[in-house]
């Protein structure tokens, strides 16, 4: 099987849509180009494509009138929308018309191929059910029928298919009262009695093999004249394959509706997260400088923390979205799962929490490193959502036991989900409690489902966040709940690459105060502006701001700052990355930090490489501002 994926790609930018294909083709992509719509539509009539990139505004049509063209003729192709401009407005649009996503440009590759590749997985999950489908009907038509002719229930003939089904000889039974032997009514233990001596009579029941196995099949039964006399003749099918192909098509759908379900929400979640962020800035900085203004006695004081601490938790929340939304684009380095685990204990004992009063804490180790490729930050997200689902479920009365194992997988092992053979390391959460109803476990991991259906408090995305969080690890979930208690085992692909070993930073000072150095603040929101600057004249530096990347760049060719405090996502002109270059190549060697609403991504990858020292994001605090500052500001210049 040719698994190169086609890709049509439509843009009137000649020079933009040559560079993006040779990208993609040393990605081992296969590209066609199209320069207008027509094109476009008259390359989608000849070939077959497994993701269309499309952009939103072409000569001779909108691009929404080739996804319209699309589905009216119910071709199934998932669509990418680029467009330079990032509303939500056009989101929406793009949404109700089918679009998988909408990405703008100047594109982010790896955001880009991460989008792909989602994209793709749709298409073969919606080309999987259609052939489940397909299946399905071929496994009702082509079966082999068993045939049974009775009189009163006491068996006259069987053909060789009976035999091979129920593993019987016609003999052994010809003459008795057969039924209760081989058929049982569905989720009854009791003997089949009555149904197969009706006339016409129809229904899905289970039959008993004479090793005692069961299985479901469907009886159809007619009266017919036999030998002279009135007798009655059934067929019984074996439906197994049916029905696990059913139950194969219900997961699908089950995979399809919560693909979907994410795929809106980061949708929404990306397009509005910066805008979000950037707003949520003044509700987590500007409180802090009150506070810190007022004092601790103010009477207002307790006011202001309210608002400060409800801006962190809205600030948490988008971050959680956009885990949920982006989640593939997360960095991840060599970690041992001992050690993080050890470390989350600590960090959360130091802390304390009122909700794990009561509650005692096991930990169970494997001896020896259990090294896998991680995330630090998303994998204690991951274990601190399931610490606290436990806690709440045991209600101050219980215990919590975390453990580690390495694990060898010879052949897939079925549970929660199918785990393919690998070797594994093993991060399990195990409570006593109640357990989880059987009703809830297929669904526990959408978004909101726990809180909307389970009364649990949070924000209803804590098990949603372990769901995407462990598969964008190339990892796997098996869920065991009983009465007794409830079991997360968390499969993370082991690796024998080593733990890097970094040259330790030194930390800086806890007075993180500057001493009158120049920052040069470059954001397009003026709030921003208003904000940065602010925190960094609190923290003793002298701070001016600029509203655009060509502004930055004169500014820096006519004067000389410390440092520059450079927003990457700029909505007119230049970028961060763009004008970082420029800032260099007028000053080589300026120091500067980067700060984005959006997590890591390569832009700020490729603007860290040019020589800018940190990167924060926002919303970011005072001490997270200032520590920063003066970690940029202590090192040499590039």
């Amino acid at each position: 099987m040719n698994d190169v994926k086609r890709i049509l790609l439509v843009d009137d930018e000649p020079h933009f849509c040559h560079s993006l294909a040779e990208v993609l083709r040393c990605n081992g992509y296969h590209v066609s180009l199209a320069l207008e719509g027509r094109q476009a539509l008259a390359l989608l009539k000849k070939e077959v494509f497994d993701l269309l990139l499309l952009d939103v505004d072409l000569p001779d049509m909108p691009g929404y009138r080739i996804m319209e063209k699309l589905t009216g003729e119910n071709r199934d192709v998932s669509t990418i929308m680029l467009t330079g401009f990032a509303r939500v407005e056009t989101a929406v649009e793009a949404m109700k018309l089918g679009a998988y996503d909408y990405l703008r440009k100047p594109l982010d590759y790896e955001l880009l191929f991460n989008t792909m590749n989602k994209a793709v997985e749709r298409s073969r999950l919606l080309h999987d059910l259609a052939l489940s489908k397909e299946r399905e009907k071929l496994l009702i038509d082509a079966s082999w029928e068993g045939i049974v002719i009775h009189s009163e229930g006491r068996l006259l003939d069987a053909n060789k298919q009976f035999t091979d089904m129920f593993g019987y000889d016609p003999k052994e039974l010809r003459g008795q009262l057969f039924r209760e032997k081989i058929l049982l009514e569905s989720g009854k233990d009791h003997g089949f009695s009555g149904n197969i001596c009706r006339l016409e009579e129809e229904g899905e029941l289970t039959g008993i093999r004479r090793d005692g196995s069961r299985f479901p099949v469907e009886v159809n039964c007619r009266r017919m004249k036999y030998r002279g006399k009135i007798v009655q003749v059934c067929a019984i099918r074996d439906i197994t394959e049916r029905v696990l192909a059913e139950q194969e098509k219900i997961e699908l759908e089950k995979r399809l509706a919560v693909s979907s379900k994410m795929e809106t929400l980061g949708l929404m979640a990306g397009s509005v997260a910066h805008d979000l962020n950037n707003i949520l800035s003044g509700l987590v900085t500007m409180p802090e400088l009150l506070l810190l203004e007022l004092g601790r006695e103010h009477s207002l004081s307790e006011y202001v923390k309210i608002i400060h601490e409800t801006g962190r938790e809205a600030a948490s929340v988008v971050s959680d979205l956009l885990t949920i939304a982006r989640g593939a684009t997360i960095e991840k380095k060599v970690c041992d799962l001992n050690l993080l685990l050890r470390k989350f204990l600590r960090v959360f004992r130091e802390r304390g929490d009122e909700h794990f009063e009561g509650i005692t804490i096991v930990e169970r180790y494997e001896a020896g490193p259990l090294n896998s490729y991680c995330s630090e930050v998303h994998l204690g997200k991951v274990i601190m959502n399931l610490v606290s689902n436990a806690a709440e479920e045991l209600k101050g009365k219980g215990t919590i036991e975390l453990r580690t194992d390495r694990v060898v997988l010879s052949s897939t092992r079925s549970g929660y989900e199918k785990i393919p053979p690998g070797i594994y390391n093993v991060l399990s959460v195990q409570d006593n409690g109640s357990g989880i109803l059987a009703g809830d476990r297929g669904k526990i991991f959408e978004p909101f489902y726990s809180k909307k259906k389970m009364g649990k408090s949070g924000t209803g995305l804590g098990l949603s966040i372990v769901w995407n969080a462990i598969h964008d690890h190339d990892g796997f979930i098996d869920l065991i709940s009983s009465e007794e208690g409830t079991c997360f085992d968390l499969y993370i692909p082991a690796t024998e690459d080593r733990i890097e070993q970094r040259s330790k930073v030194v930390a800086y000072d806890a007075q993180i105060k500057g001493s009158r150095e120049k920052i040069l603040v470059v954001d397009d929101q003026e709030k921003q502006r208003k904000i940065a600057s602010s925190l960094l004249r609190y923290l003793g530096y002298r701070a001016d701001a600029v509203g655009s990347g060509e502004e930055a760049v004169e500014y820096i060719r006519h004067n000389s700052v410390d440092l520059v405090l450079l927003d990457m996502i700029l909505e007119r002109g230049m970028n961060g990355r763009e004008t970082y270059e420029r800032i260099i190549q007028v000053k080589p060697g300026q120091r500067a930090i980067i700060a984005s609403g959006f997590a890591q991504n390569e832009e700020v990858h490729k603007t860290l490489s040019l020589g800018a020292s940190r990167f924060i994001k926002k919303p970011y605090t005072l001490e997270q501002l200032g520590g920063a500052v003066k970690l940029a500001l202590s090192h040499s210049p590039p």
